[in-house]
């Protein structure tokens, strides 16, 4: 029996419209054997963004506090140290030389002492060796001689006294005497941050067995008036971007278009009618996946046999 087509053709160009359009028939005992429904767009749009999550009921998160960056308490790795550089003994009067260390960190002290009274400084962040003999010195010449004298070993009635000059601290006592120097404290410096992780390898699949979403047009349903209930509600789409899913045979060709549309889906039906017409409603999708109104050609295609006697 000899299969044919009616073509009906339709423009859609509100987003989200809802179209009712009426197809002719013959007007004579025919079935109706399959319906293929495709699209073509008119309107130049770009692909939607992904949607974000911008809103909806995600609970509002309170100001952070920007973090200040973490003190580095061990600028110079190393220990504490105070090493003698000269002692002279003239006139009465011992003059020593010391030389502080060049690992200067915070918390370590040092300490330098006679007549059984220690002067001692405790490093801040930013000192330097020359800081710390400015401090010594200072500390030792702004001590009194009653101080000096209070353990009753200074039996000479002898006021030291101290000068600076960068790392280099110069102590004066009596010449029975001398000064003692010493540096107190350690650090090492903090392990190196981790390598960064190893770049993620994606995995690669096979094209053969990758599925790529369709862009649907919209929503095609079909009544005739002397059948009570719609018979097809089917969908259009613009093409079949899986239509080589699994074939082996896969060339990477791209599709051309058929007709006013790309590739097109028939779907089967087994309908008999003798109506003049269909009445068809059709639902926009396109619309409202590219977020605007779009212009586009709809066509549906309505494959028929005509029936005989026989076959009434």
């Amino acid at each position: 029996m000899q299969q044919k087509v009616i073509i009906q053709n339709e423009q859609i160009s509100r987003k989200g419209e809802i179209k009712y359009f009426q197809i002719p028939l013959l007007g004579t005992p025919i079935r109706i054997i399959g319906v293929e429904a495709s699209a073509f767009l008119f309107t130049q749009a770009n692909q939607p963004a992904p949607p974000t999550n911008n809103g909806g009921n995600t609970p509002p998160t309170a100001p952070v506090t920007p973090i200040a960056p973490a003190t580095n308490n061990c600028p110079n790795p190393g220990s504490a140290s105070i090493d003698s550089v000269s002692s002279t003994t003239a006139n009465g009067v011992t003059t020593q030389v010391f030389r502080i260390g060049a690992a200067v960190n915070p918390t370590f002290v040092y300490s330098c002492g006679v007549y059984s009274v220690v002067i001692s400084v405790t490093a801040v962040e930013g000192d330097t060796p020359a800081s710390i003999a400015t401090k010594l010195a200072a500390d030792v010449n702004a001590t009194s001689l009653a101080t000096w004298n209070q353990y009753g070993s200074n039996n000479r009635n002898y006021k030291p006294t101290a000068n600076a000059n960068g790392d280099l601290l110069t102590l004066t006592t009596d010449s029975q005497h001398s000064f003692f120097a010493s540096g107190t404290g350690s650090c090492t410096p903090a392990p190196p941050p981790p390598p960064p992780p190893p770049p993620i390898t994606l995995l690669q699949y096979d094209p053969l067995f990758t599925i790529v979403q369709n862009e649907k047009a919209g929503t095609v349903s079909l009544q005739s008036p002397d059948i009570t209930d719609i018979f097809l509600q089917c969908e259009a789409w613009r093409e079949d971007k899986n239509i080589s899913y699994g074939d082996f045979l896969f060339t990477n060709e791209i599709q051309g278009e058929w007709l006013k549309g790309k590739k097109r889906f028939n779907t089967d039906v087994s309908i008999t009618t003798a109506s003049p017409i269909l009445e068809a409603y059709y639902k926009d999708s396109w619309g409202l996946y590219f977020g605007k109104d779009v212009s586009y050609g709809l066509n549906i295609f309505i494959w028929y046999e005509k029936l005989t006697d026989n076959d009434k």
